[in-house]
């Protein structure tokens, strides 16, 4: 009879003040109520307990005899609030990209952006710190996917098309990066309308060439046990690295506000081994 009674006074007091307001309670059912011993002692299955207020069929014998709640009290006192809810571990990456991907990217600074409307990765160098509106800015920007996740990556071939690189002369470069992690800077391919350049993970230039001038190329850069870079459909170098592991970055540099600033279009990533899944 008693236990009735406090089912029907409990849900007269959920109905009629909200919810938080009993478990934010510093009044007779807060801190110092009958519940302010087990809040100092909370354990792996005893977050904050629901009030007596608001003991029901669902919670009451946990709430007052200290019971392990059943899947289905979990989930009602998740909804209330009582229990947070778990966290979700990240999805595995794809073993390929077939689509230029719209979030993941982390910028040096390790704010994330995404590409924009017409599906390109668009990195604006600052300007006195701030972002950049188009014409403006100028120095270096780049974005990594995924760095945390990817750096075991080994063995795939990125692909991407590099617009907007204007004429020969102008200033404007884009890199491609391979082997790329949070604690590791990985291969650096930089090209300009006519120009190309390679850097190994410590930033020291270990190759140069030149390309026909054009204001868009094509990039294809495959990590193994060597480095091999394609511009255009044609194989312009292929160096020994060893065995390097680590994801994909793309970067931008301008030489004046003036410069062109270089986009990114069509990313495909391409694995051979299961080791890249990230």
């Amino acid at each position: 009879m008693i236990f009735q009674f406090i089912v029907k006074f409990g849900v007269l007091l959920m109905f009629a003040v909200p919810i938080a307001m009993f478990i934010k309670s510093s009044g007779p059912f807060g801190s110092s109520g009958p519940f302010g011993s087990a809040r100092a002692k909370v354990g792996k299955w005893h977050p904050t307990p629901p009030p007596i207020v608001l003991a029901m069929p669902w919670n009451g014998g946990w709430a007052m005899r200290d019971r392990k709640p059943t899947a289905d009290e979990v989930k009602l006192l998740r909804l209330t609030g009582v229990l947070p809810e778990p966290a979700i571990p990240p999805s595995p990456l794809p073993p390929s990209l077939m689509v230029m991907p719209v979030a993941g990217w982390t910028l040096d600074s390790g704010a994330l952006i995404t590409t924009d409307s017409n599906n390109a990765l668009v990195l604006r160098p600052l300007t006195s710190g701030r972002p950049s509106l188009p014409g403006q800015g100028q120095g270096w920007r780049a974005a990594y996917w995924y760095p945390d996740r990817t750096a075991r990556w080994h063995n795939y071939t990125l692909r991407v098309t590099i617009t907007n690189l204007g004429a020969q002369g102008s200033g404007a470069n884009a890199t491609v990066v391979a082997g790329y992690s949070n604690t590791l800077g990985g291969y650096a391919v930089t090209i300009s309308a006519a120009r190309f350049a390679i850097q190994d993970r410590t930033g020291a230039q270990i190759y140069s060439g030149v390309v026909p001038a054009a204001t868009a190329h094509q990039m294809a850069v495959t990590l193994t046990d060597q480095l091999s870079v394609a511009i255009d459909g044609s194989s312009v170098a292929t160096l020994p690295v060893g065995h390097v592991q680590g994801g994909i970055g793309l970067g931008v540099w301008k030489a004046a506000a003036s410069s062109n600033l270089p986009f990114f279009t069509g990313l495909r990533v391409i694995s051979s081994q299961s080791e890249s899944h990230g």
